[in-house]
């Protein structure tokens, strides 16, 4: 099927809205768990159901297609283009309520959860978290934006959540586990756990978090050495992208169980490097993250790897044995000998940046 065909025939059952459901002049919109397929192979699209009719975003469809989807809010229209890349949607500036009020419940602008496999939620990686979490990634180029010295946007609104088993004397499981979970998609861009300045009540509920997200200025060098690379790339399909970021990172690094190299180090350095698989694997989310590949870091006791997400799944990419054999075993990899030391956290991971996509 061609990708015009595929279009034409979904724009009938279409529409613009989001969220987890939706309900209008008496009719109600419930998540479909119905599969949609591209070129036979199956791709994630949130989906609604509405009088036994199937629904999805415009948008969604764009970025499975990656095709052209704008809106025009002066005409009120929508248009779709078969010849241009898909680019994500602006968003739009938020401000930061003058009162905040903390309950000990959490918060955010839309449940984000419901488009998310439910399976990776439990009493530790909770919804009202995840929600926190990936508020502020959709958000994330606003939040940059007016970014202070200290990673915080006074004029966002932050969703929270609250970790109840927090005590000034130990952190909660979920805290604990957030964190974990942004190891492993941290790197160009870091996800970090506090509060807001100015908060007056936040005390009477130790475990309220919001999530904020911050570029360092430390990996400024990297970024300016890979500006070159990224622009090269940029037009290329996601799978394209990732061998080509593949080969560039082990052109860089010779292995070393012994030795561990920093970014700036890889990225700048006239010479390879040496390192690890540590070493190849942070070198290779961080170009990922730039090139706005979904990435996590993954590892067990003794060896680091990373999986990406492209045409509509995951699939493991492991860099260190990819330079050392030179072999495509161990790219877009569907039988991998290494076991994830905490599944559950790359699930959640996962759904964090590609929601319903470990379904």
């Amino acid at each position: 099927m061609k990708k015009q065909d595929f279009v034409i025939g979904m724009l009938c059952g279409a529409v613009l809205f989001g969220g987890g459901g939706a309900v209008a002049a008496g009719i109600t919109a419930v998540l479909s768990d119905n599969p949609f397929y591209i070129n036979g192979e199956q791709v994630s699209l949130t989906a609604y159901n509405i009088a036994d009719n199937n629904y999805v975003r415009l948008r969604d469809i764009g970025k499975a297609l990656d095709i052209g989807v704008t809106y025009d809010p002066e005409t009120n229209s929508v248009s779709v283009n078969s010849n241009e890349r898909y680019t994500e949607e602006a968003q739009q500036p938020q401000t930061q309520p003058q009162e905040k009020v903390i309950d000990g419940n959490d918060a955010a602008r839309e449940d984000f959860s419901q488009a998310a496999n439910p399976a990776v939620f439990d009493e530790t990686y909770t919804r009202g978290a995840y929600n926190a979490i990936r508020q502020t990634m959709v958000d994330r180029d606003t939040i940059l934006a007016g970014n202070n010295e200290e990673g915080y946007n006074p004029n966002y609104s932050y969703a929270h959540f609250v970790d109840h088993e927090f005590t000034m004397n130990s952190p909660g499981k979920t805290e604990t586990a957030m964190k974990s979970v942004a190891a492993y998609i941290n790197s160009y861009y870091q996800y970090e756990f506090g509060y807001e300045p100015g908060i007056e009540n936040y005390y009477e509920y130790p475990g309220y978090r919001i999530c904020k997200v911050r570029i360092h200025t430390f990996f400024d060098p990297a970024n300016r050495a890979t500006d070159g690379f990224l622009t090269e790339i940029q037009n290329l399909s996601d799978r394209e992208k990732v061998k080509r970021i593949i080969n560039d990172v082990c052109d860089r690094i010779d292995y070393d169980a012994a030795e561990v190299s920093g970014i700036n180090e890889i990225f700048t350095s006239a010479a390879t490097v040496k390192g690890a698989c540590g070493t190849y694997s942070n070198a290779f989310l961080y170009l990922c993250q730039r090139a706005g590949i979904p990435c996590v870091a993954i590892r067990d006791y003794d060896h680091a790897w990373n999986e990406i997400y492209a045409d509509g799944k995951w699939e493991i990419v492991d860099a260190c044995n990819y330079d050392t054999a030179r072999s495509d075993t161990w790219l877009f990899s569907t039988n991998y000998p290494k076991q994830d030391e905490n599944p559950s956290r790359t699930m959640f991971a996962k759904e964090l940046l590609v929601p319903g996509s470990t379904k």
